[in-house]
């Protein structure tokens, strides 16, 4: 019906239910388009993030106890981590629920409302995490699908801002106009960005800003690893630190980007992703990104 024309009052008439159920089931299941930033809606896809929404409640939804247990420390400043340990140590070591159910529920529909999200501290970043544990294939750029990711800020007093992720192998970058610099919007803002091609994000690197301080849900949300540069060592993650160069050059830090559409910083990534590098043979980014995605 949307592929008609039809409006959403129009379709609320014909399905038999209330207009407010078309907005919610639109406002959830539509993502953005990377390039266009026009919201993208796909029956399938709803679906099948429905069936997923369902794995992931049932775990609470059929145990009341477990359910108020949660609610309860997650009320008293428990983490989700400490939530799954404490669990465990009452039950021989036995796996109740796991700490990524935990931070699925508290970013779901239900949890948002109920605010439990702003019960939860900050992580600092495990020492597994760093970026001198990140693999050798990654760092020798042998495998696909690991990316940077980083915040471009603009003139002074705006506080919107650019994302900017890239693909370390293709050299392909994405970059995704955001309304803040806080870590929950960033976070919303990169999740619904890459949902759609996030079966080729193998891992992220970050650097340890406070605007990346919502990294579980990232983690969780997108399925991937997660790692961080050392502290105040952004040039760690180069790949992307350069790419933001070639963009500046574009986009100079003066700009008010608030006032740019995302069709026009699409139409200049475009650009800067079809020129040739002599580190991929003098093929382009966006070809290399393409030859890569069609493998998988």
């Amino acid at each position: 019906m949307l592929e008609k024309h039809y409006s959403k009052n129009k379709i609320a008439q014909i399905l038999k239910v209330n207009r407010s159920t078309i907005y919610r089931e639109l406002k959830r299941n539509s993502f953005k388009h990377w390039k266009t930033n026009n919201d993208i809606y796909w029956s399938d896809t709803a679906h099948q993030n429905y069936l997923e929404r369902r794995k992931r409640k049932r775990k609470l939804d059929k145990d009341k106890n477990l359910k108020d247990y949660v609610h309860d420390k997650l009320k008293s400043g428990w983490s989700p981590w400490q939530i799954e340990g404490r669990l465990k140590s009452e039950n021989e070591g036995q796996c109740v629920i796991s700490h990524e159910t935990i931070y699925r529920y508290i970013y779901s529909d239900y949890g948002i409302r109920n605010i439990f999200f702003q019960k939860l501290r900050n992580p600092r970043v495990p020492k597994e995490m760093l970026i001198t544990n990140r693999p050798d294939a990654i760092n020798k750029r042998e495998e696909f699908g690991h990316w940077e990711c980083d915040l471009m800020m603009f003139k002074q007093g705006i506080k919107s801002n650019l994302i900017t992720l890239r693909e370390r192998k293709s050299r392909f970058i994405i970059a995704i106009k955001n309304l803040n610099k806080t870590a929950s919007g960033t976070a919303l803002t990169l999740i619904s960005t890459v949902k759609n091609i996030k079966k080729h994000i193998k891992s992220i690197t970050f650097d340890q800003g406070s605007e990346f301080n919502k990294y579980q849900w990232i983690k969780d949300c997108i399925d991937t690893d997660i790692y961080f540069c050392k502290p105040a060592s952004p040039y760690q993650k180069g790949a992307v630190e350069n790419g933001n160069g070639v963009i500046r050059a574009e986009l100079p830090r003066e700009y008010d980007v608030a006032k740019l559409k995302q069709k026009h910083i699409a139409d200049i990534i475009s650009e800067i992703n079809n020129r040739p590098l002599k580190c991929l043979g003098y093929q382009t980014p966006q070809e290399t990104f393409l030859k890569w995605v069609e493998k998988y």
